[in-house]
């Protein structure tokens, strides 16, 4: 059975006696029946569980499945046997050194008719913001989800109101991961959404989709062996085969003991003091079968990935995913080959804890070995200063947004299309504001025009002059300035104010330094420390305690980015403001409607050439806040506007991997 959910992807393959293994070829013959009738089962499909080993039955019900055992060498496995009209069948079976085993089958037929399976035409509003958020929850996120799509998304059906509801299928749920080249047959046994913790169990089924392009099929090989590295399946087999440092994890253990409510954006000062380096040949030791291994992991450990770089980090000084691990009661075991035997034994949190269906791979996949040499690091503690980077702050390659408007009657339509610079569209969501355009008034003509001449030549005063004392005037530069393009600013931290601070986390220094701004810590259900901020006691930054509707709105330089984590990574030397919006404004859009905090950066200001910000004070027209992009990357906005005027119109977006796009043009 596989199972997953927010916080944790677990493949639950249960495995049963291993034995010394010797060919791997074993076939699995068989004859399907009616339970009630015995008569054969023509087309049921006979499949290992969480695998792509599969058949179908002939006309006269009989089936054979080859390499029943190769992916595990040795062990058990599931044979799942599957039927519109039947209940799925389901069977453990355990390797023995025959190399041909049969399984007669029979088959019960439901309880529900054909009829009572047959599609819905319509679906309510309800149901399709209860599936946004299913399928949300399900498929995951990361560079596969814009591939992967639920292919027959009717035959889901929830139970419940709001945010918390239950997901049933009375058909395997078809999702095609063209990224991966896997079409996945989803058996869904019971699924539960909410917005403190989601979670899913059931049966998958992958066929290979044909693809005949050399180009494509090396992508999608590449594309399933990143999916790999750094998965779950990955580090449980580098651990048990004493691998860790050469497949590119760095293990620390937490302390049990470390109970400081410290906020830490740094890896290196928790050595010695919360992290301890983590003892990974006394943690593994010989299981009970041949190809298994005990693991004896009593405290929260803590996993790097320096095989790869994250484009949000959890520490400045080690830009690696991290992932934290709880073995649930100190001990489990697991084959050699990375499957544990109790698939409820673990409990993830982290970048293993994010990957869901899009980076789901089936059992049998075959994963290329890393060099000997693999690119890793030791990570030992800092003695000499050294300037801060903001790597994290390099600009991606932003999309291109095309709109083209038309007039319809008294409607008018605007056509919007986001592309990436390959062509590529992207999806994502966007927001929609139609403000009237005030144009700037011309200079009164009227008044008399004044000559100025050369002042080296001679002047002649009239008589009745008066000679003027020369008076000179100081203005004070105001910094501290309150209308931007985010519109009027509540409060302002400069960066001044910024240099007594000791632990350089630009978000910490809200705490004391604006009022009605708190920055907290808290611990989430499964017990990991997390911050969070409220802003005049409106949401919590705390996406696991919170729909995430709730927080206020993080941006940088003016720009949507990401959760409060990203922003406590940015140095304070790269600060040049910190910007407070207390309440809601139409120009941020929904995500803003509990205020924003704007971390203004140095790079983002030139004083010697710096445009004046303004605000355009025009009546607004229309005001979408939220609108998804199709598969095409386009979305259609019709609406009524007055004609003769000139308006100025505002597109923002973000795409599903979080980079920040915005289009501005004017309509007359």
């Amino acid at each position: 059975m596989l199972k997953f959910g927010t916080r944790t992807f677990i493949v639950g393959l249960l495995l049963g006696i291993f034995v010394k293994t010797t060919a791997q070829t074993q076939v699995l013959v068989g004859k399907v029946i009616d339970a009630h009738t015995s008569a054969p089962v023509p087309f049921a499909v006979v499949f290992i569980s969480n695998t792509s080993k599969a058949t179908e039955t002939d006309t006269l019900g009989k089936y054979t499945l080859k390499n029943v055992f190769q992916h595990l060498r040795g062990g058990s496995v599931e044979v799942v046997v599957s039927l519109l009209g039947y209940t799925t069948f389901r069977q453990k079976i355990t390797y023995s050194q025959r190399d041909t085993l049969f399984l007669p089958i029979s088959l019960v037929p439901s309880q529900q008719t054909i009829a009572e399976i047959a599609v819905k035409g319509t679906r309510d509003q309800t149901w399709l913001k209860q599936f946004k958020k299913f399928e949300k929850a399900f498929i995951g996120t990361g560079e596969n989800v814009r591939h992967t799509k639920i292919l027959n998304a009717w035959v889901v059906d929830f139970e419940g109101d709001g945010n918390t509801f239950s997901a049933s299928a009375k058909q395997p749920i078809a999702i095609e991961n063209k990224a991966l080249g896997y079409n996945i047959y989803f058996e869904l046994q019971r699924a539960t959404v909410s917005p403190i913790r989601s979670s899913f169990a059931g049966l998958a089924r992958f066929e290979e989709l044909k693809l005949t392009d050399p180009k494509q099929q090396k992508k999608v090989a590449e594309n399933r062996q990143r999916a790999y590295e750094g998965s779950e399946r990955h580090f449980l087999k580098a651990l048990a085969q004493n691998k860790l440092k050469q497949e590119g994890f760095v293990v620390y253990e937490v302390s049990p003991t470390y109970h400081e409510k410290t906020t830490f954006t740094h890896l290196n000062p928790q050595l010695g003091k919360r992290l301890f380096p983590f003892n990974d040949t006394a943690a593994v030791r010989m299981g009970k079968f041949p190809t298994s291994r005990e693991l004896y992991i009593r405290n929260e450990i803590e996993v790097l990935n320096v095989n790869q770089v994250a484009r949000i980090g959890t520490y400045q000084d080690a830009p690696f995913p991290v992932s934290w691990l709880r073995i649930k009661g100190g001990k489990t075991e697991v084959t050699t080959s990375g499957l544990l035997f109790d698939a409820n034994s673990s409990e993830w949190a982290g970048d293993i804890a994010e990957r869901r269906v899009a980076d789901l791979l089936p059992l049998d996949f075959d994963p290329e070995p890393l060099p000997e040499s693999a690119n890793w690091q030791l990570l030992l503690p800092k003695t000499e200063a050294e300037a801060p980077i903001l790597s994290a702050l390099e600009a991606l390659p932003a999309p291109l947004v095309s709109v083209k408007h038309s007039f319809e009657g008294d409607s008018t339509v605007f056509r919007i299309q986001v592309k990436k610079t390959d062509g590529t569209p992207v999806q994502g969501k966007v927001s929609i504001a139609v403000i009237e355009d005030l144009q700037a008034s011309a200079a009164d003509t009227s008044l008399p025009v004044v000559a100025i001449t050369d002042t080296s030549s001679m002047a002649v005063a009239p008589n009745n002059g008066i000679t003027l004392e020369e008076v000179k005037v100081k203005v004070k530069q105001n910094k501290r300035a309150t209308q931007t393009l985010l519109g009027k600013i509540d409060y302002v931290v400069e960066s001044k104010d910024l240099r007594d601070i000791i632990s350089g986390n630009v978000i910490t220094a809200l705490q004391s330094k604006v009022p009605g701004v708190d920055i907290f810590e808290t611990t989430d259900n499964g017990g990991f420390s997390r911050k969070g901020a409220r802003i005049r006691g409106g949401g919590y930054s705390l996406r696991a305690t919170s729909s995430g509707e709730e927080e206020p709105l993080f941006l940088l330089d003016g720009i949507p980015y990401g959760t409060l984590q990203s922003l406590s990574a940015i140095p304070v030397s790269e600060v040049e403001r910190i910007e407070v919006i207390k309440r809601a404004n139409p120009l941020l859009g929904l995500r803003g409607k509990n205020g924003a905090i704007n971390v203004v950066t140095k790079r983002a200001v030139s004083h010697s050439a710096a445009p004046t910000a303004s605000v355009n004070d025009g009546k607004l027209f229309y005001w979408q806040p939220t609108t998804e992009l199709s598969e095409e990357g386009e979305v259609l906005v019709r609406f009524l506007l007055p004609r003769g005027v000139t308006y100025y119109v505002t597109i923002n977006g973000l795409t599903l991997e979080n980079q920040p796009f915005t289009h501005e043009l004017r309509v007359r």
